[in-house]
């Protein structure tokens, strides 16, 4: 690990690029997403959590933009939902990032690697749902706005 962690710092203007693809393409299938990012950047590029956490906001807004024009092609949007939603998110990251600001760093770090665990864990464990049941509830989302 350290080896790598090793080589990995020593050409960041190759590195970053590169993980950044590696990350955004796990994104656009729905692995994983910013949270990977952030475990790149604090482990490999050498940052530290809250500059990681940091960088990741802007690369997740920018890779959700992307997935977001491929996904309106294949999905009905609900705009004044997610204008709600938008509004609500953009409160709880200001206050989110606030509360960051002012926390201890070795505190903010543990609670993103249990987050990190719980939300493993909660994919590892959970059921796959039935593909029928999965047709039917986007059949009732596009006709009935649910």
């Amino acid at each position: 690990h350290r080896g790598l962690q090793k080589q990995l710092k020593k050409r960041p203007e190759v590195n970053m690029p590169f993980a950044t693809f590696l990350v955004a393409l796990l994104a656009g299938m729905g692995v994983g997403s910013g949270g990977l990012y952030v475990v790149y950047l604090t482990l490999f590029a050498g940052k530290n959590q809250l500059a990681a956490q940091g960088l990741n906001l802007y690369f997740f807004i920018f890779a959700t933009a992307a997935a977001m024009l491929l996904h309106v092609r294949t999905a009905p949007i609900r705009w004044r939902r997610l204008a709600v939603l938008c509004a609500v998110g953009a409160v709880g990251c200001v206050c989110g990032a606030t509360l960051a600001q002012n926390m201890n760093l070795t505190l903010l770090r543990r609670i993103f690697a249990w987050v990190l665990i719980a939300s493993g864990a909660v994919s590892f464990l959970k059921k796959e749902p039935d593909a029928k049941k999965i047709k039917k509830t986007l059949d009732k989302q596009y006709l009935y706005g649910v």
